[in-house]
């Protein structure tokens, strides 16, 4: 009778430790602050344990978002689309079905919490429908910005020498599902000028002596992105996500694309039937 009782207490104990399992491998959230855009751009990078797949993501979005946007990878092919959000009595939510052999999720968003011409208090509440193991918080401090202040004490202070960024990292333990992360924090915007803005006074667009060619402004993000990397702590490097493709690019490719009514999954506008399970998106 003990081992019957014994068994089924581990059997339970399994259960409860599987269910609270997060789905992902890896997840990396970047808050970008008037970076190219008046407003707040918002990332997330993830890679998905394959044994909790499908399952059904649902995370917390401020009330100013705009349209989200998001790829996942099938296998070798990369699907843009539109993802949807639903209005709830506490607030918005994206929400996303990530279907099975998904490997790789980036998603963003861009949102305008401002209300002052000068004076930016930001507060984003990180709350998502899934347990979530340790995973990276950065906070890019806009190249613009004075007096900029952090609410957390933990958040590690790293800078890019070669374009003067300097980005504020926080390692959070965990989070279970609907437990909130409050990431806060100010600065001063006098100048009202975006990173990006600041970036191209840096670096003026100068021909290049081997091509010929100026440099453009997305030849020096990507520049800024694979110099960003090394500047990072080595427990694990955030991976920057390209900020302007991403959003744009992803909503742009949403219009050429079906989303299966019984799935959700997104298919090529030329596709009849649902790749993933079949039926008929006519």
């Amino acid at each position: 009778m003990k081992k019957i009782i014994t068994i089924t207490l581990i059997v339970l104990l399994a259960s409860i430790i599987a269910a609270q399992k997060s789905p992902f491998e890896r997840l990396d959230i970047a808050i970008r602050p008037e970076y190219d855009h008046p407003g707040v751009l918002i990332l997330m990078d993830g890679t998905f344990r394959q044994e909790a797949l499908p399952i059904t993501l649902e995370f917390r979005i401020p009330d100013e978002a705009g349209t989200v946007g998001a790829t996942f990878a099938e296998g070798d092919e990369e699907i843009s689309f539109e993802v949807a959000v639903v209005d709830r009595a506490d607030g918005k939510w994206a929400v996303i079905d990530i279907p099975k052999g998904s490997k790789i999720l980036r998603t963003g968003f861009y949102y305008d919490p401002f209300t002052d011409p000068v004076e930016r208090n930001i507060e984003y509440l990180i709350e998502l429908n899934q347990p979530l193991e340790h995973f990276h918080i950065q906070v890019q401090e806009p190249l613009q910005a004075k007096n900029f202040r952090i609410d957390d004490p933990t958040a590690q202070k790293t800078g890019d020498p070669s374009h003067g960024f300097t980005n504020h990292t926080i390692l959070v333990e965990g989070l279970a599902a609907g437990e909130q992360k409050l990431i806060a924090f100010n600065y001063q915007n006098p100048l009202k000028q975006l990173s990006v803005e600041v970036l191209q006074d840096m670096m003026p667009a100068v021909s290049s002596p081997s091509s010929g060619e100026g440099t453009s402004t997305k030849t020096v993000l990507n520049r800024r992105d694979e110099s960003f990397k090394h500047t990072m702590p080595t427990w694990q490097p955030l991976l920057i996500l390209s900020t302007v493709a991403l959003i744009v690019g992803v909503v742009y490719a949403t219009q050429n694309k079906r989303l299966c009514s019984t799935c959700k999954t997104p298919n090529s506008g030329r596709s009849k039937f649902c790749s993933y399970c079949g039926s008929n998106l006519s």
